[in-house]
């Protein structure tokens, strides 16, 4: 199934649901409120969204039918929308879901700064080593010659693999772009292919940032289903299909089949391995206490916070490797450069 088209993304879709709750809870009709966001809309594309979805309202629709009909919103909104209308609690879903969604703007937006910092130095660094080896050092080595002088052979060996090498590593970086393209374009046509499925939950499994991400989601999906009433088994339904990380989707399985067998929150998410440690003992008192909604909420914004370190350690890691790998490059290039010239100087002399 193609992937649905919408204006509603991130930190629109979080601020969408935030007014249409608002308009709820003011009593104000749906569609009137519609009409008048359509107003103010963004986009044509969004006016024209907004205004059919007062329309269908007008026409008896319920909400949740207009979402669906609108065909633009995500899953996860169509069934938390039809789930917290069949319950009475529709302003507390859509509050959640504003909650849920700038959370997961956040965290998107978090990762895409974090790592193309260090995406450009590497690139910046390779292209500076190529331009070296490959342009620059080949003028020196003609000069030298014309002198009389020449660079040793080790060293014009070196500036050879150091032109292979660099000029490799920007093919490999130009392909790895292309994949991350690929994918891109292929996910968005809801036609990724086999082998990339493949390669992405290999890398996902492996993945200590990925799993901190989908465990984030279960929590703060879990969350918003606990206080809209739902029943713990159907949050875990929803959790299984949006976490994106298969080992987290298995423990979500083993997890709400026990829970559909009778066995309390905690014990489930323990002995399905989800969490371990101090989030454990939260859980434990929070179940008893009746605040479960609350704490699984704190450690969404926890695993937020430990997401945030892991990329900051990651490119704290990365920074000094490229510093160093430059130094030492242009190094061994001045040096190269610098040893025959003196020898040159001294034979004048």
């Amino acid at each position: 199934m193609a992937q649905k088209k919408t204006p509603f993304t991130g930190m629109a879709l979080s601020g969408f649901c935030m007014q249409v709750s608002l308009l709820y809870q003011a009593a104000v009709p749906l569609y009137e409120g519609l009409s008048v966001m359509a107003e103010d809309a963004h986009s044509d594309e969004e006016k024209a969204i907004l205004t059919e979805m007062a329309n269908n309202l007008r026409m008896g629709y319920s909400f949740s039918e207009t979402i669906k009909k609108a065909n633009c919103f995500p899953s996860y909104t169509e069934e938390m929308i039809f789930l917290g209308e069949q319950t009475g609690t529709l302003d507390v879903t859509l509050n959640g879901l504003a909650s849920h969604y700038e959370k997961e703007h956040k965290l998107v937006e978090g990762l895409r700064r974090t790592l193309t910092y260090p995406a450009m130095m590497v690139c910046m660094l390779l292209v500076i080593l190529f331009v070296l080896f490959v342009k620059i050092m080949p003028v020196f080595t003609d000069v030298y010659e014309q002198l009389g002088a020449s660079i040793p052979p080790i060293t014009q060996a070196a500036i050879r693999l150091g032109g292979i090498v660099s000029g490799a590593a920007l093919i490999v970086i130009a392909l790895l772009a292309v994949f991350v393209l690929f994918v891109k374009v292929s996910g968005d046509s809801g036609k990724r292919p086999a082998f990339v499925e493949s390669i992405l939950t290999s890398i996902t499994k492996k993945s200590q940032i990925s799993q901190m991400t989908a465990l984030r989601r279960f929590c703060s999906i879990i969350s918003v289903t606990l206080r809209c009433g739902l029943r713990t088994d159907q949050g875990f339904e929803l959790a299984e299909r949006m976490v994106e990380h298969p080992n987290v989707e298995a423990q979500i399985k083993i997890a709400r089949k026990a829970i559909m067998e009778g066995t309390t929150f905690y014990d489930a998410v323990k002995n399905a391995g989800l969490f371990n440690g101090f989030d454990l003992q939260l859980i434990r008192v929070a179940s008893r206490a009746g605040r479960l909604d609350t704490i699984l909420s704190k450690i969404a914004d926890d695993y937020d916070e430990k997401t945030s370190e892991a990329l900051d350690a990651m490119v704290a890691r990365i920074e000094p490797i490229i510093v160093t790998v430059l130094a030492v490059a242009v190094g061994l290039v001045l040096l190269s450069v610098m040893l025959p010239l003196a020898g040159v100087l001294s034979a004048i002399g």
